[in-house]
């Protein structure tokens, strides 16, 4: 009886039109797409956790009398260029490659390399920390103290960048993140936003 249900369920399938394309390939495109957006937004949903924490703990925490917030490579990219917009995860059109502190020669001049031949990448400049502490010192000039706190080598060096399709973001921040000697990959969407 087995070999009867067997011999029925091949000619059943052989009567069967074969599917267009390549199924598995399309679901593993698919899966691929789905995973990486996942990562993404739990990337994006911890950092606004620990973003949320931390304001909250500050908050609590605030001594009667205002201190400069403690200096950090974030704190100051931040400060110097403004705080991204909640659209950060699915849309930048200005972004910041910022650098490890010790990146080789040969891996910055690698990025650089990989930066010029992506087509979305468009106005790429690169900005020392001496550029950086020059930006900063006019951001905060009103803030003598908080200036005298930070000094050029506080600040990354970093890769400035307009995207010339800036629904492509996530994928490109992802992709720069693998790259060696890359520290963070910070995108503003205001610009676009507002246009």
């Amino acid at each position: 009886m087995q070999q009867d249900l067997r011999g029925l369920f091949e000619r059943a399938l052989d009567d069967e039109p074969a599917p267009p394309g390549d199924p598995a390939g399309q679901a593993m495109a698919q899966g691929r797409r789905i995973r990486r957006r996942r990562r993404v937004l739990v990337g994006g949903s911890a950092a606004g956790a620990v973003v949320a924490v931390l304001a909250t703990l500050n908050v609590a925490l605030a001594p009667a009398e205002p201190t400069p917030p403690p200096v950090t490579a974030a704190a100051v990219m931040l400060a110097a260029r403004g705080a991204p917009c909640a659209e950060t995860l699915t849309r930048a059109d200005q972004v910041s490659v910022f650098l490890d502190e010790d990146i080789s020669e040969s891996q910055r001049f690698n990025l650089d390399a990989a930066l010029r031949a992506d087509p979305i990448v468009r106005d790429l400049r690169f900005e020392t920390r001496e550029q950086a502490y020059a930006q900063f010192v006019k951001l905060w000039k009103d803030s003598p103290e908080f200036v005298a706190s930070v000094g050029p080598d506080n600040l990354p060096e970093s890769f400035r960048m307009t995207l010339a399709e800036p629904t492509r973001y996530p994928e490109f921040a992802a992709e720069i993140l693998r790259q060696p000697g890359v520290g963070d990959v910070v995108g503003r969407p205001c610009a676009a936003a507002g246009r």
